[in-house]
């Protein structure tokens, strides 16, 4: 492979690290402002004894939640893109004699989104997303069922 090539390769893999990067920083922002907005709902239903508040948090916590998820999905598509091209990186550090390029090449698009994607996002290696929003689910519950 020719030195040009490799720079090409090398770049590509920084810019999807930082489009990765970029978005993890994202979803950080996006789930402190719904647990802001969360909160925020709650303790003005608890200040005005008011239940209704208390779906509306649940709404609010869901829309978060799909913001969030959708973010978490093109980061992991732009994770996928790197691991592709850092494989085509690693075979010219070996010495291979044919270096395999990404099928889709170097682009930053991604595919259309798909039930599948968003369904793996529920997996157990993922609690770390999902799992704050199921908690603040049942704390929301807790707080109307019992106050």
């Amino acid at each position: 492979m020719e030195p040009g090539k490799i720079d090409v390769l090398v770049s590509a893999w920084k810019m999807y690290q930082n489009l990765a990067k970029g978005l993890g920083d994202n979803c950080w922002k996006i789930r402190t402002a719904g647990i802001g907005f969360w909160a925020t709902i709650i303790g003005y239903g608890y200040k005005n004894n008011d239940n209704i508040v208390y779906g509306f948090s649940l709404i609010i916590l869901f829309m978060f939640f799909i913001l969030e998820a959708g973010t978490k999905r093109i980061q992991y598509k732009y994770i996928e893109k790197s691991i592709a091209i850092e494989k085509s990186i690693n075979d010219f550090l070996v010495g291979e004699e044919e270096i395999l390029l990404p099928n889709d090449g170097i682009t930053t698009s991604i595919d259309i989104p798909n039930v599948k994607d968003f369904v793996n996002l529920f997996k157990i290696r993922r609690i770390l997303f999902w799992f704050p929003y199921v908690m603040l689910t049942v704390i929301t519950l807790v707080i109307v069922h019992f106050l």
